[in-house]
């Protein structure tokens, strides 16, 4: 019983990340178990459409399978220090180690970065057939008055709202 019971002890371990190797198809970890013993090519399973490349620190939670040691993978990996708290029930968010941040709110969507790249060929506002828009430089049509004819936008606004 007693060799039964140490490998069910063994099944799951906690350490530090030493080391990452972001390079293959499954990410491999060099984590320090909490008893000093290095465990070097560890699998970090990631979710599928997710991944992330840790610092050395973060936490990870490994698994052996049959309680034996040599092929041990992560499950999870975590990173204390840089973890955003304060969420609401219910609220989701994706974070990194610069303080940037997509948070899914209760009634909104909340992206903090300097800068913000999309790259599409097709971006509708207000869903699809929702409204138009146009970018200083673009010509437009004013379609009465004195200025009827296509003139270009000369200011805009830092707010696009579909109408």
């Amino acid at each position: 019983m007693d060799g039964a019971m140490r490998r069910l002890q063994l099944m799951i371990t906690r350490g530090v990340v030493s080391l990452v190797d972001s390079a293959s198809l499954l990410q491999l970890l060099q984590i320090k178990t909490i008893g000093a013993v290095a465990l070097d090519s560890v699998e970090h399973f990631e979710p599928y459409g997710w991944t992330s490349h840790a610092h050395p620190g973060a936490e990870a939670i490994t698994l052996s399978a049959g309680g034996r040691a040599g092929h041990e993978v992560a499950i999870c990996v975590a990173d204390r220090q840089y973890r955003l708290v304060g969420l609401a029930a219910g609220e989701v968010a994706i974070y990194d180690d610069l303080g940037q941040t997509i948070t899914l709110k209760r009634d909104h969507i909340h992206v903090k970065s300097p800068k913000v790249v999309v790259e599409s060929d097709d971006i509708h506002l207000g869903g699809e057939g929702g409204a138009k828009v146009a970018r200083v430089g673009d010509k437009v049509n004013v379609g009465s008055g004195s200025s009827a004819g296509l003139w270009p936008i000369v200011e805009g606004s830092d707010k696009v709202k579909a109408l």
